[in-house]
């Protein structure tokens, strides 16, 4: 199978853009990252998109700081500059320009005017359907944990972080003792999909 890789971002990236003014309050903005299913917004300032939010900043800059969603504008929150790309920018190097940054999401750009994102989820699930070699999505030595950022070595040690921390001793291996702690899930209430 040929090496996707070297292929342009285009047929890869998302074209589900929502776009909001910097002024709005964050509580509103998490209501449209509802409505249409997105979990990043790009931030307007005047007529020109300068910054992008996230659920991730939402729950880091503002939930976790203690901050009134009700009055924090997602102007305080964006993150900025916008960290951008063309049409044409080759997989790997968009992949490159992502850990260079230490960002997740890319802002594609036609003539200038914002058209989709690229993300690393986005890329490694496309990457990894189309059976290339993982090596090149350029992993770092050190795996991250998807809750609370906290670095491991290796794969068994943020396993039995996981199950300790975040979800409770011994639920993966069948003890279901804490699993009240964790609520249920309600299959009649649908939640944003995230990139």
């Amino acid at each position: 199978m040929a090496n996707l890789a070297g292929q342009t971002i285009s047929d890869f990236m998302d074209p589900s853009l929502v776009i909001q003014n910097g002024d709005q309050i964050v509580s509103e903005a998490v209501r449209r990252m509802a409505q249409y299913e997105v979990d990043s917004l790009l931030v307007s300032i005047g007529n020109e998109v300068k910054g992008m939010v996230t659920y991730r900043d939402i729950l880091f800059d503002v939930v976790s700081k203690g901050k009134d969603p009700t009055k924090t504008t997602l102007r305080e929150i964006m993150k900025t500059p916008l960290i951008t790309i063309t049409r044409d920018v080759k997989i790997n190097d968009a992949i490159s320009l992502m850990n260079k940054n230490n960002v997740r999401r890319l802002v594609v750009l036609d003539n200038g005017m914002p058209v989709g994102l690229v993300s690393q989820k986005l890329l490694a699930g496309n990457i990894a359907r189309q059976a290339i070699p993982l090596p090149e999505l350029e992993m770092p030595n050190k795996i991250r944990c998807p809750y609370c950022s906290s670095i491991f070595d290796d794969k068994t040690a943020l396993s039995s972080h996981i199950d300790n921390i975040h979800i409770g001793r011994g639920l993966f291996e069948g003890n279901l003792a804490r699993a009240h702690e964790l609520g249920s899930i309600n299959p009649a209430h649908d939640s944003p999909k995230t990139l």
